[in-house]
């Protein structure tokens, strides 16, 4: 008989790294990251409306702009709401203030388009949200049940970097239902591609 490798705390963190970074890139966020362009074009063209390019100019020259991520718009339907786009959005530039705009009295009228897309954005973002929790719930769970590196090979398609990290040498199938089991496979079946960060 083979003998197993035993899961190590190491063996566990290294592992949980790869399948939260697997699962949340595996997320289809396509639909979501449309509403939220559409949403982004509308808060831009209505930013350069209340701060004009030729004005933001002059204040770029003296370094008095900043990017606002957090804004408060008013919606055709009357409504007063706000929103913090990610960091890595190219949200156009305002005057300078202290604190973001929803500490200040800037709100920027936006289409119809832009509210629509401001709704679809947040339910499509919570769909999937949940979806990710859920799975990163379910492979958090199925990661606590085993006691051998086998144990999480038999399931999931580890890459060979990460396999050779954790020394394993056989397989053998952790007592999980058979529908963890398929749901884990179907989850991971495109992890040969990725990477563990150290």
């Amino acid at each position: 008989m083979t003998k197993k490798t035993k899961l190590t705390k190491q063996h566990r963190e290294l592992i949980e790294r790869f399948g939260v970074t697997h699962i949340t890139g595996g997320i289809d966020r396509v639909r979501e990251l449309a509403q939220l362009a559409i949403l982004l074009a509308g808060a831009n063209k209505t930013i350069r409306q209340k701060y004009p390019e030729a004005d933001m100019a002059i204040l770029r020259k003296y370094k008095l702009e900043r990017i606002d991520r957090c804004l408060k718009f008013q919606f055709p339907s009357g409504r007063v709401d706000g929103f913090t786009f990610p960091h890595d959005t190219a949200v156009a530039d305002v005057p300078y203030t202290r604190g973001c705009s929803y500490g200040t009295s800037d709100v920027f009228a936006v289409s119809a388009g832009a509210e629509s897309a401001f709704d679809a954005h947040a339910k499509l973002k919570a769909e999937n949200d949940k979806q990710q929790h859920h799975r990163i719930s379910e492979f958090r769970g199925f990661l606590e049940a085993c006691r051998y590196v086998e144990d999480v090979l038999d399931v999931i398609p580890l890459p060979d970097d990460l396999r050779k990290r954790l020394g394993h040498t056989s397989t053998a199938l952790v007592a999980v239902t058979p529908e963890t089991v398929k749901s884990l496979k179907a989850a991971f079946e495109k992890a040969g591609g990725s990477e563990v960060a150290a």
